[in-house]
């Protein structure tokens, strides 16, 4: 069976309120979090787990918007396209075999575009989707789920058989399983990949090493049980659980490769 190695590769930060990250505290301090676009590669496979925020700046100007109305603090920092991602670690758009949305929401699903994975399978949960076409979602705002041009390619990917609506753990290749957990939203999922350290865990629903380390859901969370029972679940069924949009992540691993 295939090692994986992960890469977590930083695309963005922002400063968020105490009180989105930590459930029931009253925290009004600003906490950093990074936004990773990661690369797993083995078994002759490369894949992505997240695409970034928007490549169209007017696009990634209206998401700003939208954290804005949540604190004036939150403002993107240290932006990376998906694209000049791609160019810096010399990946070509036809190597992407996978992707992996681990949340419905643009600076997750901002590079979703054909032009930069020509050939990949993508995964998403379809909770998500289904509250994207069927509701009317408070939590994100409708227009900040896909860009334009993602839901032009969405319906490519429907059309040409790439796109994989996902509730239950699948396997999206040995040993590399890709799953909606719910919690912070309905579109929240995690990724769950074999390396040399063990298996490793990716978790949207928890955004800090504090989260995972004090079984304490997001503050923003929409089911606190459901986030909460995520955490456990992954700590019990993984080596290395990792937090989406924890900073340490490139303290503790150099160039943020775990291997």
């Amino acid at each position: 069976m295939p090692t994986y190695e992960l890469q977590a590769c930083q695309i963005a930060t922002m400063p968020i309120p105490g009180w989105e990250i930590f459930f029931a505290r009253n925290d009004v301090n600003m906490y950093r979090l990074s936004y990773y676009v990661w690369i797993i590669r083995g078994g002759g496979l490369t894949g992505l787990v997240d695409t970034g925020l928007p490549i169209d700046e007017s696009e990634r100007q209206r998401l700003g918007e939208v954290v804005r109305g949540v604190d004036p603090q939150c403002v993107f920092g240290d932006v990376v396209t998906l694209d000049q991602l791609l160019k810096r670690r010399n990946l070509k758009p036809e190597s992407i075999d996978f992707v992996l949305l681990t949340q419905a929401i643009t600076y997750h699903s901002g590079g979703l575009l054909r032009d930069l994975m020509p050939r990949a399978h993508v995964y998403i949960s379809r909770a998500g989707m289904m509250e994207f076409l069927l509701e009317t979602p408070g939590h994100p705002p409708r227009d900040i789920y896909f860009t334009a041009g993602t839901w032009a390619f969405l319906r490519s990917l429907l059309i040409e058989d790439r796109l994989h609506l996902v509730n239950d753990p699948t396997e999206v290749a040995p040993d590399l399983i890709y799953e909606t957990t719910g919690g912070h939203h309905p579109a929240s999922a995690a990724v769950r990949v074999k390396t040399s350290l063990g298996t490793v865990g990716i978790l949207e629903t928890a955004f800090l090493k504090g989260n995972i380390d004090e079984n304490h859901p997001v503050g923003v969370a929409e089911n606190v049980a459901m986030c909460r029972e995520a955490i456990r679940r992954y700590k019990r069924e993984c080596d290395v659980v990792l937090a989406d949009h924890d900073p340490t992540i490139l303290e503790r691993f150099p160039d943020g490769v775990i291997r």
